[in-house]
């Protein structure tokens, strides 16, 4: 493979066995959250690895690069590449075989991938973001992008049940501005972003930031520029090769978390739940 086109994360790989003990730890701790672990500061990659920064700069140094700065010219350059478009990512035929065929084919590639990356997920995330949606004291506001959106609206319509203080914000910067001049220290705003990432995602993540909130971040393994800044981040991998991204793994995780959101609330959650099913018995049909 041409120098120039080999990616981070293969020269990491190739490297890892001659590099020293304390340059492993760089790439190990690289490689684990990658590429976003690269694209934070040398000192916050440091702290990851329980090194010294003087090590990460040594740590780019082996892999080929002029520094950390150039390595990560080099990781924003993969980005690049990747952030095109669906219309890049066109087939210039169909796969062969029936559409039933074809759709089983993507669908046990989807589900494989979704299992795989939702088995990669830290513990300590995964038990912080229950803990901070089962919080009923602290107002809770969820947001997503362009199609992010309907697994914010998804997850806001499940926990609504479960607990008060639950809040849909679908337009930040207008009717729902108020709410977000009103955001304190005791509020957590749930953000779904997936690539190809909002700029608008950035600016509300920069807003919570600025009143004193918790961020908890849901987004793939892309390296979403909100997840250096946010205190918790959830990935589920949207990269199953199709012409879009896919949000099946996005959709599991919010469906999964919901079931362990209700056990961390307790009899509160049940109770709210039977006074929504009392409510709206009239609604439903039988």
């Amino acid at each position: 493979m041409d120098e120039r086109s080999e990616t981070v994360e293969a020269r990491t790989n190739a490297a890892l066995a001659g590099l020293s003990r304390a340059e492993r730890r760089v790439g190990r701790a690289l490689l684990a959250d990658y590429p976003s672990a690269g694209l934070a500061s040398a000192a916050r990659l440091a702290e990851r690895a329980e090194v010294s920064p003087p090590t990460v700069l040594r740590f780019a140094q082996s892999l080929g690069y002029d520094g950390f700065t150039d390595l990560q010219v080099a990781l924003r350059a993969e980005l690049t590449q990747q952030s095109s478009g669906p219309l890049t990512r066109l087939a210039d035929a169909p796969r062969a075989g029936s559409q039933l065929d074809r759709l089983l084919q993507q669908a046990r590639a989807q589900n494989a991938r979704a299992d795989e990356t939702l088995a990669r997920l830290p513990a300590p995330m995964l038990e912080a973001a229950v803990a901070l949606m089962a919080d009923a004291s602290r107002p809770l506001h969820l947001h997503g992008g362009r199609f992010s959106h309907l697994l914010a609206v998804y997850l806001a319509a499940h926990l609504e049940q479960l607990r008060p203080g639950v809040r849909l914000l679908s337009d930040p910067k207008g009717k729902d501005l108020g709410t977000m001049m009103d955001l304190t220290r005791r509020d957590v705003v749930v953000l779904f972003d997936y690539h190809r990432y909002h700029r608008s995602a950035a600016e509300l993540a920069a807003d919570v930031h600025r009143a004193g909130a918790t961020l908890l971040l849901i987004t793939d393994d892309m390296a979403c520029p909100v997840a250096p800044d946010a205190e918790v981040v959830l990935a589920a991998s949207s990269t199953v090769g199709t012409v879009y991204q896919s949000m099946s793994a996005g959709f599991l995780l919010a469906e999964l978390l919901i079931p362990l959101v209700m056990d961390a609330i307790g009899e509160p959650a049940r109770t709210r739940m039977a006074l929504w099913e009392e409510r709206r018995r009239g609604e439903v049909l039988p």
